[in-house]
């Protein structure tokens, strides 16, 4: 019996290079029967559990827990769980490690029930005695690690035995206290060759690299006999060790979460009445009555519900969308094959009804291929994290967590990182990461750098530490909800918002059988809320109600106008769409399942045919179900209602041949294509016609998309569409306010604004807030625009203003010098911020500094005389200011002193646009004059 015991991986980050699958096939390739595994943390151990026993080696799972030290150095034991019980105490330790990054002996002692401890040799005070001859210090670490458990051995590696005397005082402790011991291996490395990769990391995680007497690659069988061949004994106790350990202690099935609704009625009947509340509510709302069709698809969706035992699933996202739509969030109309699902959509959960659009409930929930259903919902992300507390704080903070993403090296990353740790010369990181980018062969590679050794060093380093964990982050939507308390079901950490952090991945979290939600924050979403909430300040107005044939919004498709629309505002998308000139919502639809990789092939013809070119269909029987995309096929539904009318399958038979035809396997293919035609058959369609059909099938698999989705996020584009046809001041404000600090997107806005002469007016100190406002004739910049205001300067300055405007210039100083410098007062006047107050920009640079240092001397005045109102020493102390007759800056002077403190993010004329302008409608000639300098100089702002 042969293994490794102190097996670690790749998750230990920053202090090990083995990928977690070479270390499983290194362990299949020399026969090992068992394999630990003995990260800092348990962020690799189900995915060892399940590629183990994929290979039949016995997992055994454990953990590097750091203890205190008497000597005060790093002080370890290695724990590993016996069973399910010591898989729960392992989980609680490993929770107390990433939360204080030590584990006391109290809490070991707490959580030791299920558990084997071994010292870890190489890291341990134990260890570290024995090699400097302090037996009495041996003597009480030894008692102490055998208090913290009922089964302790210790671990010895092939470094003791390098020295005899150390060896013999080591094998007298182990008769002397009749200690159990277990040869101890540690890894670090998968070759010997790849020491230097480990050495690169740990200097990377700024520690130093200590070279020991140990040997740290991932050694061979043969290797391990070889280092212990003089020391048999060692092995005595390792088949008792591994006979411990119980093969299956992970569960893998876990109840959802219960609802608990108010009523105490089973879940199935509480759907049920929201269900045929909420259908009758919708159909009233479109003025129409609840009819049979409606009826059959509710009953038939909530006995596949029931019988998949997810009502209660269904519950909790209805109750948080509930939530969040009383407490004024604004909730996306659906996304994914949820918006299929009548049930969803009677219960507010989705906005599309999948009867009016054709959409099916098996490409959500397959009766006949059982699976968990999958409800990702979209949220404003400014109100994201609201919905979540809401969940946490009604579930329980122990039953509701974040997800762990890690953050991998990559090529470029990783030669930045080691010319920075080595002191390469600079000048050669660009072109080697253009060379690499294609790719090239190691012979290549030699080639290139032949003259240059060291560089040759550096890319094999590089190669060898991509697609290695360096951090690890916060996966982007997922939320985990349990019903056991997770603290006995998973690993965790701290995480945002005074929540938990599984420290597992999401493929890992629902393999384990745990119930997944994806609570996404989309920014689109926050700019429809805005745009919403500013109409309704002056008129009734719900989104929902907005007409789906509005001939302005389709103008804006028809036209391109597509930038700042959700998935439709891409240069190529855009060219798209304006070459179809969409008439009806289902253009939309179909533009955001082309506009892919290989269903692009089908836009050509889609839009030739709508536009009247001819075309047939394989047979009549396909005109119902392809008419509306012109006899293409481009929605997987489609492929599943060929399947159903045409060869007599049920549309979870059609779906699971939709999954399996689009796996393109020869022999899946095949078989498919006999079942196809004999169902075919039966219906009384010839062979021919079938194979056809079935080939047609076969070519548009893969290009086929999820049309539930594709309605849901149609509906949406085509809901901004509108807001920019019938509100674009109010539109693009809310542009503008999401892109503030993404240059880039804020001058594209901008630009854009004034193509649609929508005036966007500089930054005004008394106008002016953090985010643009709207005006009556145009927009007005945020003050925080400006270059050199921070938030907190930002923030003094709007709240000193509550106050009252600022009567003038130095009314602004005075009031506001305690918070701001010569620096920032020099940024508002290039900006044009003091514009309002009548004088030319070139007078206010050059008195500021004066009025600045007058006003901080006065401070110090009032500071030494004690007075306590300010505005005594401005009665003793005029601060009149006498502004110098110079002339005003040129334009382009003007402009470029304005573009640098507005950080690039403008093009908009300054000068002459005043509040005084704002309150005009009508152009002067100031305006017009402008509007020329405009037309002679805009190349150069956009150059600029």
């Amino acid at each position: 019996m042969i293994g490794f015991i102190y097996g670690q991986t790749e998750y230990s980050m920053l202090e090990n290079t083995i990928h977690l699958d070479d270390y499983i096939n290194h362990a299949v390739e020399n026969g090992f029967s068992f394999l630990t595994i003995t990260d800092n943390n348990l962020h690799g151990h189900f995915k060892f559990y399940q590629l183990c026993k994929k290979n039949n080696i016995k997992p055994i799972i454990g953990i590097k827990l750091k203890i205190n030290s008497f000597v005060g150095r790093n002080n370890y034991v290695l724990a590993y769980a016996k069973n399910h019980q010591g898989y729960i105490n392992l989980l609680h330790l490993a929770t107390m490690m990433e939360k204080e990054g030590v584990v006391s002996d109290e809490i070991i002692q707490a959580n030791s029930k299920g558990i084997v401890f071994v010292s870890s040799a190489i890291d341990a005070d134990l260890d570290y005695y024995i090699f400097e001859q302090k037996y009495a210090l041996f003597n009480d670490e030894l008692q102490r690690l055998q208090n913290l458990g009922d089964v302790f051995y210790l671990g010895v590696m092939p470094s003791s035995f390098i020295y005899d005397t150390i060896y013999q005082d080591l094998h007298l402790m182990i008769e002397k206290h009749n200690l159990l011991t277990l040869p101890v291996a540690k890894c670090s490395y998968l070759l010997k060759e790849d020491e230097i990769v480990y050495q690169t990391i740990i200097k990377l995680n700024e520690q130093k690299i200590i070279a020991g007497l140990d040997d740290l690659h991932l050694k061979t069988k043969n290797e391990l006999e070889t280092e212990y061949k003089d020391h048999y004994a060692i092995f005595d106790n390792l088949e008792m060790f591994v006979n411990q350990i119980e093969e299956d202690i992970i569960y893998t099935k876990h109840d959802l979460p219960k609802y608990p609704n108010k009523y105490g009625l089973p879940s199935e009947n509480y759907l049920q009445g929201l269900c045929e509340k909420g259908l009758e509510r919708r159909l009233a709302n479109k003025n129409l009555k609840v009819t049979n069709e409606y009826l059959k698809r509710l009953k038939y969706e909530l006995d596949v519900i029931n019988k998949m035992g997810y009502a209660d699933y269904f519950l909790i996202v209805w109750d948080f969308v509930r939530f969040a739509k009383q407490n004024d969030v604004l909730v996306g109309p659906g996304r994914g094959s949820a918006a299929g699902s009548l049930v969803a959509y009677c219960l507010g959960i989705t906005e599309i009804d999948p009867i009016e659009y054709d959409l099916l409930f098996e490409r959500f929930l397959n009766p006949e291929r059982i699976s968990m259903p999958d409800i990702d919902m979209d949220f404003p992300d400014d109100k994201r994290d609201f919905v979540i507390n809401y969940v946490k704080d009604k579930y329980g903070i122990d039953h509701v967590c974040y997800i762990s993403a890690f953050g991998t090296f990559q090529i470029k990353s990783a030669i930045r990182d080691l010319f920075r740790i080595f002191g390469y010369d600079q000048k050669y990181i660009e072109p080697i990461i253009r060379f690499l980018e294609v790719n090239p062969t190691q012979e290549e590679i030699d080639e290139e750098f032949k003259t240059h050794p060291e560089l040759i060093e550096l890319i094999t380093i590089a190669r060898k530490m991509e697609n290695l964990p360096r951090h690890i982050s916060t996966h982007a939507a997922g939320i985990i909800l349990s019903s056991e308390s997770l603290f006995n079901v998973i690993p965790l950490r701290s995480g945002l918002n005074n929540m938990y952090q599984a420290q597992l991945e999401a493929v890992d979290l629902e393999k384990m059988g745990l119930l997944k939600i994806d609570f996404l924050g989309i920014r689109n979403l926050s700019i429809v809320d805005a745009v919403v909430k500013e109409i309704q300040k002056t008129q009734k107005f719900n989104l929902k109600d907005i007409p789906l044939d509005d001939e302005k919004t389709f103008k804006v498709f028809q036209d391109g106008d597509t930038l700042g629309i959700f998935q439709l505002e891409s240069a190529g998308i855009t060219k798209v769409i304006k070459k179809m000139k969409p008439t009806h919502f289902e253009d939309i639809v179909a533009v955001l399942a082309l506009y892919r990789p290989g269903p692009m092939e089908n836009i050509e013809p889609y839009i030739n045919r709508k536009h009247g070119e001819e075309f047939d269909y394989i047979d009549k029987a396909l005109e119902p179900i392809l008419k509306d995309t012109y006899g293409i096929i481009i929605y997987q539904e489609q492929i599943m209602k060929i399947a159903q009318v045409y060869a007599g399958y049920s549309l979870g038979e059609a779906d699971i041949l939709r999954r399996a035809v689009s796996k393109k396997q020869k022999d899946v293919l095949e078989n498919e294509r006999i079942r196809f035609v004999s169902h075919a058959a039966s219906n009384g369609y010839d062979e021919k016609t079938s194979n056809a059909i079935y080939d047609y099938i076969v070519k548009f698999a893969n290009y086929g998309f999820n049309r539930s989705h594709t309605v849901a996020y149609s509906l949406f584009a085509y809901q901004m569409a509108y807001l920019k046809a019938n509100y674009r001041d109010i539109f693009i404000a809310k542009l503008l306010n999401n892109v503030i600090g993404n240059d880039s997107e804020l001058r594209n806005y901008i630009n854009y604004a004034k193509r649609y002469n929508i005036k966007v007016y500089n930054p005004d100190i008394n106008i002016s807030y953090h985010k643009f406002k709207i005006d009556k004739n145009g927009l007005v910049m945020p003050i925080n625009a400006v270059h050199n205001l921070g938030t907190i300067a930002t923030k003094e300055i709007l709240n000193e203003r509550k106050n009252g405007l600022f009567k003038d210039f130095s009314d602004f100083i005075v009031r506001c010098a305690k918070f701001i410098n010569k620096r920032i007062i020099e940024s508002l006047i290039y900006a044009g911020a003091f514009d309002c107050f009548g004088y030319a920009r070139s007078q206010f640079a050059a008195v500021y500094e004066d009025v600045y240092a007058r006003v901080n001397a006065m401070d110090k005045q009032k500071a030494g005389a004690q007075i306590s109102l300010f505005g005594s020493i401005l009665e003793e102390q005029s601060l009149e200011i006498s502004y110098p007759n110079v002339p005003e800056y040129d334009t382009m002077e003007k402009l470029s002193k304005e573009k640098q403190e507005l950080e690039d993010q403008i093009t908009i004329l300054t000068g002459e646009l005043t509040v005084a302008k704002r309150q005009n409608s009508e152009k002067g000639e100031a305006e017009l004059a402008q509007d020329a300098v405009y037309k002679q100089i805009s190349d150069l702002q956009l150059e600029k």
